[in-house]
């Protein structure tokens, strides 16, 4: 059946979001979209849960128990874990009221606010495991640099209504490009320092070894082609 039937009924802002549900109202049959909104909630569920629980403990553990209490008790620690997952709670409630609002839907959003973030946490891996003498500057400076950077990008560059009504946007640039201008930008602010303030000594890995942690030949092989397909396709769909 030709997708085309329904192209129609998808209108406004949201109607990539309204893609899915929009398919599964119209060609799946009752009894099967039971399975469906299963799997969905399911995997919803799954990944707030995990989500949750993932930043209630880097607040509990590494900026309460760490910095704010550092003697607290282990019920305290609970108790701030639970009432911290609240709170997170409500936030998400209260971005999602106006994710509506966002012009080109709800995933775009999601890999607009990524970009904040995923460049320059891979930058700082990829350069920490290459340059042993990278200081933990560098790594403060990519997390901090690439927030700077990414965000110059989205308000110059996204083409995006509100920014552009201001008169700031200087142009159009995919977020996947905006993504990959920022990482290399943040490779270059961490070379820098790296040159200008190496450590002394050079990071060591700590080593189990009760553990046998030799990678097989094949593993970097098969990274190599990983990286080769994604850099393939990353030029095809520019």
């Amino acid at each position: 059946m030709s997708l085309q039937l329904y192209s129609g009924q998808m209108t406004g802002d949201s109607g990539t979001d309204a893609a899915y549900p929009l398919l599964i109202r119209n060609l799946v049959t009752p009894g099967f979209r039971a399975f469906i909104f299963a799997a969905i909630s399911g995997a919803v569920i799954s990944s707030l849960a995990s989500m949750l629980n993932s930043a209630s403990t880097i607040f509990t553990m590494d900026i309460f128990k760490r910095h704010i209490n550092k003697d607290a008790s282990q019920g305290l620690v609970i108790l701030t874990g639970r009432l911290s997952t609240l709170v997170f709670v409500v936030i998400g409630a209260v971005i999602a009221v106006f994710l509506r609002k966002f012009p080109t839907g709800i995933f775009t959003y999601i890999q607009e606010f990524q970009g904040f973030i995923s460049p320059g946490v891979l930058a700082a891996f990829v350069f920490g495991f290459v340059f042993k003498r990278a200081p933990g500057a560098a790594g403060v400076a990519a997390l901090v640099g690439n927030a700077i950077v990414y965000g110059f990008l989205l308000i110059c560059f996204s083409g995006y209504g509100v920014f552009d009504k201001l008169g700031l946007t200087l142009g159009t640039i995919a977020f996947l490009n905006r993504m990959a201008i920022s990482f290399v930008i943040v490779l270059l602010l961490m070379l820098i320092i790296t040159v200008s303030k190496p450590l002394a000594v050079p990071k060591v890995l700590p080593k189990r070894e009760e553990f046998d942690m030799r990678p097989t030949r094949s593993v970097a092989w098969l990274g190599a082609a990983v990286i080769a397909i994604t850099l393939v396709l990353y030029m095809v769909f520019w």
